[in-house]
């Protein structure tokens, strides 16, 4: 599932309304300097303070504008929660327990006894192995401070809280590697808090399981 056209849909809506604001600015600003320059008139037009409509105007403006944002938005945010393309129903293939610390992370399988982990420094980075064409959840929690699980070819990222789980579930569409990053700055080691996802088939994902996470 590529998250990151939920990303460019909400991008290419706020750039809409952000150009419409613009060029509403522009216009106003052009207008006042055009029939309100200093010495064609003794005394502006119109005082804004005291014009209540004016004033009521603008407020309207404004809470419209935000509702929409906050609407497009929390609308974008449940689609990344639940996963693009996935009925609310539907079984993820694999949830991932995802504990991030300073400064690693530590992945841990529900459906069979499989720990992965790592320094993240020094090329060892931690593999999650995730099965391609099915739901996968990311219960994601923090050790110590606030973290964050990002994919960037992906545009999906989702917070590492400490004492709270979030809940992430992807669905990758093709097999691959890709790293993924901390992008909540948590301490000295910060940039080297890395990982990789390992994208496989779902029967390799299979023999994955069954071999213990060597298989791969």
């Amino acid at each position: 599932m590529r998250f990151n056209e939920v990303f460019h849909e909400i991008l290419h809506t706020w750039s809409w309304i952000a150009g419409v604001v613009f060029a509403l600015v522009v216009v106003v600003l052009g207008w006042a300097v055009v029939f309100n320059r200093a010495g064609r008139r003794r005394r502006p037009l119109f005082r804004v303070s005291q014009n209540v409509r004016l004033e009521l105007g603008y407020a309207a403006v404004l809470a419209a504008v935000a509702a929409v944002l906050v609407i497009v938005g929390f609308g974008a945010n449940a689609r990344v929660h639940d996963g693009e393309g996935n009925t609310a129903e539907a079984v993820p293939a694999e949830r991932i327990d995802v504990t991030a610390y300073r400064w690693c992370w530590d992945f841990r399988y529900t459906s069979a006894p499989i720990q992965v982990t790592g320094e993240c420094r020094g090329g060892e980075m931690p593999t999650v192995v995730v099965p391609a064409g099915r739901p996968v959840e990311f219960a994601l929690t923090s050790h110590d401070v606030i973290h964050s699980f990002w994919l960037p070819d992906f545009a999906v990222k989702r917070d590492a809280n400490p004492g709270q789980v979030n809940e992430l579930r992807m669905t990758f569409p093709e097999q691959g590697r890709w790293k993924g990053r901390c992008s909540e700055y948590c301490g000295t080691h910060h940039v080297t808090m890395d990982f990789w996802v390992e994208v496989v088939s779902p029967e390799e994902y299979q023999d994955y399981l069954a071999a213990g996470g060597t298989a791969v």
